[in-house]
């Protein structure tokens, strides 16, 4: 038996493997401080978790329609200013990336992502069997440069995905450039993807949603705002025009998010407690990006981030061996190679830890630094 041609090129995430590798480590005995995750070390919220208890006591253990709950759609449209009509509740962000990769990347066209990016949108791109192309990022402190994408952009490209703040940096780009990407993205016949889960994650320069433009999918969810990773409630915000293709997907995709958590959601932000909820943590992980740039800036290039709970950091060696040695150290990290070109030396640190972690983490790099001098 074998795989379909669509995955020949794709290979399983570097993230899990590191997770894996991490998890082996423990049940061997091994103390080690992982900085590879790309969650929340937060537990949901017990406010979240009551609402999803009495909600499904209640009886929200059903399916819902497949745009999600009225009353959390209703939310949504609120808070990015759009109409009930142009949000749709998916099961998780993921599925509503997958959902609008399926119904806008034409096969053998061009996909435009900058780099570094999540590893996610390459996969996308060779599984619907198209082109990639990357703009480089490193020398704009991690902002693609309108006019660096102006020079490739033409008719043939479908896509192009943007993530702000992003991962791997932490980057968080102006409403200037975003608003010039959109626009060339219009010029050309083309749809942006703007994946933007972790807008609620900043901390001194507040991002800008483009929800709301014509063509535009605007893609969220609540994993990372409210630390709900494994209750799978993400959402779509698009034209009319452009949700319909993707409903197509995901009606048979994802059908619907969990009715409990969508419910649940829905409460919190009704009420009014979601912005608290949000900056409990957002305030923790000022601190922690604080503490881990300030002594990291000292041995490495580092460009602050500016939202979500990464840092991408040049080590300047291969960082497949250096993630590889620092595991001898108790600290794992994620080699910057599944973030697209150009990304051989640089590693991604998620200071999704605790203080405490972190502080041994960085002690643990300061020592491999000192011994490899």
């Amino acid at each position: 038996m074998r795989e379909a041609n669509r995955l020949s090129q794709i290979s399983t995430s570097m993230i899990r493997r590191m997770f894996e590798i991490v998890e082996r480590a423990k049940k061997e005995g091994k103390e080690i401080v992982s900085l590879t995750i790309g969650e929340p070390d937060f537990d949901t919220p017990k406010e979240v978790v009551e609402k999803a208890c009495r909600a499904m006591n209640e009886g929200y253990t059903h399916y819902t329609s497949n745009f999600g709950l009225e009353e959390l759609r209703e939310a949504i449209a609120e808070r990015y200013g759009v109409h009930l009509s142009n949000v749709m509740v998916t099961a998780g962000g993921s599925e509503a990336l997958i959902n609008a990769s399926l119904a806008f990347i034409e096969e053998g066209s061009r996909v435009v992502i900058p780099t570094p990016n999540f590893l996610s949108y390459f996969t996308y791109a060779k599984m619907c069997g198209a082109k990639i192309e990357q703009i480089r990022t490193h020398d704009t402190a991690f902002i693609p440069d309108p006019e660096r994408l102006n020079e490739v952009m033409g008719k043939d490209v479908s896509v192009i995905f943007l993530n702000y703040p992003n991962n791997p940096t932490g980057a968080v780009m102006s409403e200037k450039d975003a608003k010039a990407i959109v626009e060339i993205a219009a010029d050309n016949g083309a749809i942006v993807i703007s994946d933007e889960i972790y807008d609620q994650i900043y901390y001194d320069v507040k991002p800008t949603s483009l929800a709301g433009y014509e063509n535009v999918v605007c893609v969220n969810g609540f994993s990372k705002s409210l630390s709900m990773t494994g209750w799978r409630i993400g959402f779509t915000i698009a034209e009319e025009e452009l949700l319909d293709p993707m409903l197509k997907v995901h009606q048979v995709n994802g059908v619907c998010a969990p009715a409990f958590a969508q419910k649940a959601v829905a409460e919190v932000m009704a009420e009014g407690i979601f912005n608290e909820l949000v900056s409990r943590m957002v305030s923790e992980f000022r601190k922690r990006r604080d503490y881990v740039y300030s002594e990291l800036g000292k041995i490495y290039d580092v460009v602050k981030p500016e939202g979500a709970f990464y840092m991408f950091v040049n080590v300047k060696e291969d960082c497949m061996g250096y993630a590889e040695k620092l595991l001898d150290y108790g600290v794992a990290v994620t080699p910057g190679l599944p973030f697209g070109n150009y990304n051989d030396t640089y590693v991604r640190i998620s200071y999704a830890n605790s203080i405490e972690n972190l502080k041994k983490a960085v002690e643990s790099i300061k020592r491999y630094e000192s011994q490899r001098a």
